[in-house]
């Protein structure tokens, strides 16, 4: 199931050198992030393997769950898109990483403030070994996701 979301994320990233020259639209991008959502949810059901009774509580926590996660993800595709459009127009300085960085790292603590406020909301309906399963399965899906984005992304050339 991972090499399905590998797929999908390879698909989605294969145009991302010219997503900040306008030849990949948004709805592309929609739908590739779409297709990793979708790849997601599966490999969660196949893995967790939930009771009837676990699922019906899971789910809908998961839903608020992903949605603080897709509003993170937002705001980290528009700092990539931004970043890959100022890199091709040699727009790069040190202010601008400065304010790339923080920005950058605004999204990681945020996406783990996001993480650590569901973790207990999961555990109050499954059991703590599902839990961290399902924060594995996450990790592994984003770990995925920034090995292809480290593939795709050109290097900052300092000089």
């Amino acid at each position: 199931m991972i090499r399905v979301i590998s797929t999908a994320i390879a698909a989605l990233l294969l145009t991302l050198p010219t997503i900040g020259l306008g030849q990949q639209s948004s709805d592309e991008m929609a739908e590739g992030r779409a297709m990793v959502q979708a790849g997601r949810e599966e490999l969660i059901r196949s893995e967790l393997r939930f009771t009837d009774q676990e699922s019906a509580a899971f789910w809908p926590i998961y839903e608020r769950y992903q949605a603080a996660s897709s509003a993170i993800g937002d705001r980290y595709a528009a700092l990539l898109t931004e970043y890959i459009d100022r890199y091709h127009s040699g727009d790069l300085s040190d202010e601008y990483a400065i304010r790339l960085l923080d920005e950058y790292f605004g999204i990681k603590q945020e996406m783990l403030d996001v993480q650590t406020k569901f973790s207990p909301k999961f555990m109050e309906v499954l059991p703590a070994l599902k839990v961290a399963q399902f924060f594995q399965l996450e990790n592994k899906i984003r770990a995925e996701i920034d090995s292809q984005l480290a593939i795709a992304i050109p290097l900052i050339d300092p000089t």
